[in-house]
């Protein structure tokens, strides 16, 4: 980070342009020692920040799958590392152990050693919490973990997959933090630097130029060939480096170790160097004693053929010595005589193809061999189905090419020595085929082998198509190869055919190996290459590729391929020699690139890579991958802990391209999206808050402007493009790099292989761009060291425009660059504008290239390395404004115009911005306030839960029924699924999870304070709410002042803190059980909160609830279909979800409101389903009433005082429908209650008020009767008939063209299983409170049977024992052989085990139909089961009925299911048309909480725990579901499988209510 301030020698050091460089030094903090103290001192306070840093990862699948597909997670800093399993996935419950190859803080790194990662979970596992384990990690590097576990079941330990987590080094510079994007590197080839001695002077110069480190080219003695990587001997440190002195090993090493040191300690700049372990120079001594260390003929014989050709090829290109190629012509006529002459008389298709002869003389002496053992022939009784062998009579000769696939794909092997026809038949295998086959065995020996000879000929001619394609390979790539490097004008045109320029370049090194006897034997050993889109994970020397024979490999004739087999043992001497190679190298340097990584097989990088952490733990490791695939890099960078990828910036074609790859590479957008800390009590989402969940994010780069083996600006663009490409490239958020010449301007890349000259040692640092460089190199540190981590990129043409932001200096820095690919660019882009989004405080600098000398030609010079001669411009401050551009402030908004005056091609401009203070100052303010939750927590005070329903929900039409205004509206999205905070955090929560700053409500909020004032004006309606309506202001107030690019993120941050501020206060004021529950139990409670409020009206009539607060308030069946209106209030919907959302969320006395709202509308002994704020209501339900009457003994249960209690049955309901005999309009709770029992033990017969087209269009008139009797045989109530739909399963036909209109799809008339239960759970409780005096009715009256005037008592006590005693009998489908003890009619049973859905249904089929009613019945009526019966029943059920999110509404082998509900369809099929299958196999959710709770009441397990984790289990996807839905909530239903149903409610009420009341449930159940 320390960067020496000396640039004596430059002659533009005058006063501007030293100020410039003291002010980058001032910013970077590297002044003097006292400087460095107080920085050093904050860092280390930030690392105390940085290492109380918790990161989560949290596994998926079975509990044990790392998530994201196993892709590798990066921790920015050390810190904490939390590893969870959800509750609830089936490894949580089997004594997980996590373990890591992560070592303890004393020991030493070993991949294959693995610990536990934390001694058990924090917390122990009871069912229901996340497993969390944890871990401090205080080391650097790349490790794996993986979850272990016992499965009880197969009586032995299981281990998941293997995961990876990163924390990439942090290098130092004489102790001081380099962060990892302030790296500014310069490569150099060590053979152009001359002795060591001299290398001080290089060094001292990229010191001065700004580089803090150097990547050395290998510094090992190289090859015949002269190449850079071409290593003669790893172990070898070049002696040209040392010339004219002949140090020994040690002291070269000793003498390398103390320069590079030292080029730390005094110049300020660490080192990197290759490593180069793929391949070796093909002249290495060590190869003749170490063959087996190449891929040659013995340990790889599969390259005999390859080594045959080529040997051949390269004999055939000697006969051509002196003759030249120089038409594409010629080269067709050459190809056509390699083609004859060559490859057609080498007969290669014999390494293919079988013998068939040998094969054939091979199956005359051992098929009928009486030792051999014979598959028996098929029977009657085999495998061989009847249609199979009438196909093979009818069609022989499909049976044969079936043999022939079989024999081609698995009936042959290869003999170990891969000579010519050394493919054979795998007998064993073919003759089973043989042996098999009904139309080989009858045949006789003559007629079998001449069967076989002919199988042979077709298996052999496939083999004879493999070879002619790899033929015509072999002539293309020969081909294409000679074009390039003799004919083609971007080819290097190599001139005459010679032994240095042979035809085509060998694939084989020979070499001379001694023999153990003394003998010399000649070996080929396989050179290296590339393969152009090659996959690189797949070695194409291995047995596996003919690559080498195909000639697809792009040759280096100088390097031999190294061959590393699995693991050490299969070339220890290898694997030893190049670990050796490596630690010596990585105790040198502090930084390593990997040459060819690409080809580098990872199991042999992370053995090298764990050798060099273990000599330098901090190691940095960077290198190039060339895979083509992402998906590939991702595999390498994970498991190799790679800290960068090498990108260039001289790849992008034009400037668009490099603008893309910038933004790809340049850091976050400005203004991006970040959580602040807030502490609950209270969290509803599965991540706690102040935590970091890992995610995959894009490799680290590091960004070159010019690497050392790619062509210079003036190659593939322009001179002048030299300073725009180092300054764009300076102004990424990444490590950036560039190639030692670039500066200079060299002409051309410097050749790796022939060139000799040297670097110039003495260069005139105020020469050329050079004093540029120096500024940008600079600006570059203080870039990265003051945290300008935000980027905006824009580009317009060849102008590119770079901000780089500092969240916290609330400052900018500016490059705008005109880049010059082309020599035709004449625009000066004068008077061009750039708004400038901040107030401009220093133009620090402009610089351009303005003349080449030497007629735009370089200087040429023998002995030393040289550029072209350059004019370079820099203007400072006002000379800027003169001659550059001009400035004007914005009239509205804060920021500058900059208006461009004179910028050509190869310009670039540097300034710095700042906000305004007042922006600043409101900066600091908003932070403030968001951090104080004390404040916060105050404005609360005084909200009740119908308050928080405005404050966070309210959908559209609820809000328009009440203000008349509705959600708030975005472009291109519509109106957000709440007007209330949760709709916005809906939104915000994606943005902040993908750091969308592209979405509608960014672009909203930069445009304009509309989503501001809409938040705020809303919360008018509440007078609760006027201290949240002041928070919100105040943070407003200041939002507005803000930069607009700046306020979707601080509007993220005050919403979310206000919305858990909301969340926490509305779970304050629930009971224990919710506040002591998961974070899925606070959202299923939270989300009830939506469901209940103010919009239309419970019951207009004002007689009724006079007086209450909020007596209008009503709870919505779901959203967005029953919102307001006479479709919000439903009877059935309402009771069935009035548990969970309103009494085990602790709301008593609402729910005692909605009981006496629809007690008013009691009529016929029913209570109104649809209820029309009792102006309309219909009384065609038969179930709404015993879901009242249940909701109401639910009630009774939970207040927590007799006293309480006893008011509750007492409560007065006035009646807006009283009986005429009444005297009073007011009845009692309890008095409603007995009414309604009476209505139904005497018979409700009547038709419904208004019957017609006025109240229903689609129903048949007899539909409009209403019947209901009492079986006084067995207690069940039996009603409905088969032209209406009384029970939740009312799906009325709709289509004309499928002839179901006004057909019910599902009448179930007769006694629905549900319905019973909750007649039985009624008068069951009803005994119980008259027993003890607290229920003044014991029963109700009978008219005799015999004669009507006489009236008989029938307590309530009979009732249900009466229930009770016929229940199993006449529901219960049980076995076969018990048939005789139920009331069953064996002709429609299809499904045992269960419970029938109906008794007494007119279509017989319908009782017997397998639906999850049951579970709704043995929630509410456990007493009515055969513990075993039920147990049994809930297997089936989950098997065949429970989805994902819901449960199927008929059983799947139902010929009537069908588990796709389309409203909107009307194809003519009855059973679907318009929606016919509504419950009919589409899966409802809220039956899934009764499903839940079956599971409660009937099953046994060990311990609590058992239970609570089978539940979590279940609800697996429901947690998933409610995390992305944007309405936080879970649907009414779902297609099949849990498939999305466009017809369904996004939220609804029952589905939350159930789930979260069988969770209620469970916490109360011992077991």
């Amino acid at each position: 980070m320390m960067i020496s301030n000396n640039n004596s020698e430059s002659s533009n050091s005058g006063e501007e342009y030293k100020k410039i460089l003291d002010s980058f030094s001032e910013k970077i903090k590297i002044k003097d020692s006292l400087i460095n103290k107080n920085n050093e001192n904050k860092e280390n306070n930030n690392n105390n920040y940085n290492n109380n840093k918790v990161y989560t990862i949290t596994l998926s699948g079975n509990g044990a799958e790392p998530p994201f597909k196993a892709k590798g997670l990066i921790l920015d800093h050390l810190g904490t590392l939390r590893i969870i399993i959800p509750a609830g996935l089936e490894v949580a419950s089997l004594n997980p152990i996590i373990y890591t190859n992560y070592p303890s803080l004393n020991e030493q790194f070993q991949r294959e050693k693995y610990s536990v990662f934390h001694k058990g979970p924090v917390n122990p596992y009871s069912g229901n919490n996340d497993l969390i384990f944890e871990q401090k990690i205080e080391k650097y590097g790349c490790f794996d973990y993986y979850v272990e576990w016992e499965d009880v079941e197969e009586g032995k330990t299981k281990r998941g997959e293997l995961g990876t987590f990163q924390i990439n080094p942090v290098l130092k510079i004489n102790d001081f933090k380099l962060p990892s994007d302030g790296i500014i590197l310069e490569t150099f080839l060590t053979k152009c630097m001359g002795p060591l001695k001299d290398w001080e002077k290089h060094i001292s110069m990229a010191s001065k130029l700004g580089y803090n480190m150097i990547h050395y080219t290998p510094v090992q003695e190289i090859g015949a060939s002269g190449s850079s990587y071409s290593i003669y001997d790893q172990q070898s440190i070049s002696s040209k480096i040392f010339e004219p002195e002949k140090p020994t090993e040690q002291e070269k090493l000793q003498q390398l170790s103390q320069f590079i040191d030292r080029a730390e300690k005094e110049h300020n700049v660490l080192g990197m160097i290759d490593l180069v372990w793929n391949h070796t120079a093909h002249n290495s001594k060590w190869l003749n004693e170490h063959p087996e260390a190449g891929y040659n003929t013995d340990n790889s014989p599969h390259l005999k053929a390859a080594v045959l050709l080529d040997q051949t090829l390269c004999g055939f290109g000697k006969s051509l010595y002196g003759k030249e190629i120089e038409s594409v012509e010629a080269l067709e006529k050459l190809v056509k005589e390699i083609n004859d002459k060559v490859i057609a008389p080498l007969k290669l298709w014999e390494y293919y193809v079988l013998n068939i002869e040998k094969e054939v003389e091979i199956f005359k002496n051992t098929y009928h061999s009486s030792n051999r053992v014979r598959e028996a022939v098929p029977s009657s009784g085999s495998t061989f189905s009847p249609s199979f062998l009438k196909n093979i009579i009818n069609n022989p000769t499909s049976e044969k090419q079936e043999m022939i696939k079989n024999i081609s794909k698995n009936g042959t092997i290869r003999a170990p020595s891969y000579d010519r026809y050394s493919l054979h038949i795998n007998l064993d295998y073919t003759y089973k085929i043989l042996d098999s086959s009904p139309s080989f065995g009858p045949l006789t020996p003559e007629e079998q082998i001449q069967k076989y000879e002919d199988i042979l000929k077709i298996v052999n001619l496939q083999l004879y198509r493999e070879y002619d394609h790899d033929v015509e390979a072999i002539i293309k790539n020969i081909t294409e190869r000679i074009k390039y490097e003799r004919i083609s004008s971007h080819g290097p045109r190599l001139g005459v055919i010679s032994s240095s320029k042979p035809l085509l370049n060998s694939y084989f090194t020979f070499i001379q190996f001694r023999e153990p006897n003394g003998s010399i034997r000649e070996i080929p050993l396989a050179n290296n290459g590339w393969i152009f889109n090659h996959n690189p994970t797949i070695d194409f020397a291995s047995s596996e590729s003919r690559a080498y024979l195909r000639r697809d490999v792009i040759i280096w004739g100088d390097c031999v391929k190294m061959r590393y087999g699995n693991s050490p043992s299969d070339n220890p001497w290898l694997w030893e020699h190049m670990k050796t190679y490596t630690q010596k190298m990585a105790r040198i340097f502090h930084a390593i690139r990997i040459d060819n990584c690409h080809s580098t097989p990872i199991h042999l990088a992370q053995y090298l890579l764990d050798a060099a952490r273990e000599v330098r733990p901090d190691i940095y490791v960077t290198c190039e991958l060339f895979t083509g695939s992402e998906e590939i890099d991702d595999i390498f960078v994970k498991k190799l802990g790679i800290n960068s990828l090498i990108r260039e910036a001289m790849q992008c074609h034009d400037p668009s391209e490099f603008s893309r790859v910038v933004y790809r590479y340049g850091g976050s957008p400005i203004g991006s999206v970040h959580d602040c800390e807030y502490h609950s009590k209270y969290p509803s989402t599965s991540q706690s808050y102040n935590t970091k969940p890992l995610k995959p994010t894009l490799p680290p780069a590091l960004f070159m402007d010019c690497t050392h083996d790619n062509e210079t600006p003036y190659q593939k663009r322009t001179v002048y493009d030299t300073l725009p490409n180092a300054a764009i490239v300076t102004m990424t958020v990444s490590a950036i790099g560039s190639t030692r010449g670039y500066d200079e301007i060299f002409p051309k890349t410097i050749d790796l292989v022939n060139e000799t000259r040297l670097y110039n040692p003495n260069l005139n640092l105020s020469s050329g761009i050079l004093p540029v460089r120096t500024l940008l190199n600079k600006l570059h540190l203080e870039l990265s060291v003051n945290d300008y981590s935000e980027t905006h990129i824009h580009q317009d043409g060849n102008l590119l425009f770079i901000q780089r932001y500092s969240p916290s200096l609330n400052q900018s820095i500016f490059c705008l660059s005109h880049s010059a690919f082309s020599s035709d660019q004449n625009n000066n882009y004068e008077d061009h504008e750039i708004i400038i989004p901040s107030k401009i405080t220093e133009l620090i600098f402009g610089a351009r290239i303005t003349n080449v000398h030497n007629n735009n030609q370089p200087f040429e010079s023998k002995d030393l390395l040289k550029g072209f001669n350059v004019d370079c411009e820099i203007l400072y401050s006002t000379k800027v404004l003169n001659q550059m551009c001009h400035l004007r402030d914005l009239n509205h908004d804060v920021g500058v115009v900059l208006k461009l005056k004179y910028f050509p091609k190869g310009s670039i401009l540097i300034f710095r911005g700042e906000l305004p203070k007042d922006c600043v100052e409101s900066i600091k303010r908003i932070e403030s306030y968001i951090g104080d939750q004390n404040k916060l927590n105050k404005t609360f005070e005084n909200i009740n839960l119908i308050d928080m329903n405005v404050l966070l929900y309210r959908i559209n039409e609820e809000e328009k029924s009440v203000t008349g205004h509705g959600a708030y509206h975005l472009d291109n999205i519509g109106e957000l699924p709440f007007c209330g905070l949760s709709g916005f955090v809906s939104v915000l929560k994606n943005i902040h999870q993908y750091n969308d700053l592209g979405h509608p409500l960014c672009e909203n909020l930069r445009k304009g304070n509309w989503a501001l004032d809409y938040i705020s004006g809303r919360l008018n309606q509440r007078p609760n709410l006027s201290s949240v309506k002041d928070w919100l202001n105040y943070c407003f107030v200041h939002l507005k002042r803000l930069p607009r690019n700046l306020v979707p993120m601080y509007f993220y941050q005050i919403i979310i803190t206000a919305y858990r501020a909301s969340v926490d206060k509305s779970i304050s004021l629930m009971p224990s059980f919710i506040q002591n529950a998961n974070w899925f139990v606070h959202k299923l409670a939270v989300t009830t909160i939506q469901f209940f409020g103010v919009s239309t009206p419970l019951i207009s009539n004002p007689n009724v609830l006079e007086g209450v607060q909020d007596r209008e308030a009503s709870l919505a069946a779901g959203f967005p279909h029953f919102a307001t209106g006479y479709m919000r209030s439903w009877g059935r919907d309402t009771f069935i979800s009035l548990r969970g959302i309103l009494l085990v969320t602790g709301r008593y006395q609402e729910a005692i409101n909605i009981i006496v709202g629809f007690g008013a509308c009691l009529r016929f002994g029913l209570i109104p389903n649809l209820l029309d704020c009792g102006t309309k209501p219909r009384f065609n339900s038969r179930d709404s009433v015993w879901w009242y009457l249940r909701a109401i003994q639910d009630t009774y249960n939970c207040l927590p005082s007799e006293k309480e209690k006893e008011q509750f049955l007492q409560t007065k309901v006035y009646r807006l429908f009283s009986p005429p005999e009444y005297v009073s309009p007011y009845s009692t709770v309890s008095e409603i209650i007995q009414e309604i029992l009476q209505a139904h033990a005497s018979g409700i017969h009547f038709r419904e008020p208004n019957a017609g087209r006025e109240i229903d269009d689609r129903m048949r008139d007899e539909g409009f009767n209403i019947d209901i009797d009492l079986n006084r045989k067995n207690g069940f109530l039996y009603g409905g008939n088969r032209s209406n739909c009384g029970t939740w399963m009312d799906k009325m036909g709709e289509s004309t063209k499928a002839n179901n209109y006004g057909e019910p799809a599902t009448p179930r008339d007769g006694a629905p299983i549900e319905i019973t239960a909750m007649l039985y759970s009624t008068v069951s409780w009803l005994s119980s409170l008259y027993s003890s005096g607290k229920f003044k009715f014991g029963g109700v009256d009978l008219a005799d049977e015999s004669d009507k005037s006489k009236v008989t008592s029938f307590t309530y006590d009979q009732w249900s024992k009466l229930i009770q005693a016929n229940f199993e009998k006449f529901y219960y489908i049980p076995s076969s052989n018990e048939d005789k003890q139920y009331t069953i009619n064996t002709s429609y049973v299809h499904r045992r085990y269960i419970y029938k859905d109906v008794v007494g249904s007119a279509n017989i089929y319908q009782d017997y139909q397998f639906r999850p009613n049951l579970c709704v019945a043995m929630s509410f009526a456990p007493q009515l089961f055969d513990n075993q019966h039920a147990s049994k029943c809930i297997d089936v059920v989950r098997s065949h009925l429970a989805g994902p999110l819901g449960m199927k509404t008929l059983d799947p082998n139902d010929p009537s299911y069908h588990g796709n509900y389309d409203n909107a369809a009307d194809s003519g099929y009855k059973p679907t048309s318009k929606g016919f299958n509504y419950h009919n196999g589409p899966e409802w959710v809220w039956v899934y909480g009764f499903f839940l709770e079956s599971i409660i009441q009937f099953k046994h397990y060990p311990n609590i725990s058992t239970k609570n984790h089978l539940i979590e289990g279940l609800l697996v996807n429901h947690k998933n579901h409610i995390q992305t839905s944007p309405r936080s909530s879970l649907p009414e239903l779902t297609n099949r499988d849990g498939h999305y149903c466009r017809d369904s409610c996004d939220s609804q009420a029952w589905s939350i209510a159930t789930i979260l009341g069988a969770l209620d449930k469970l916490s109360k159940n011992k077991n």
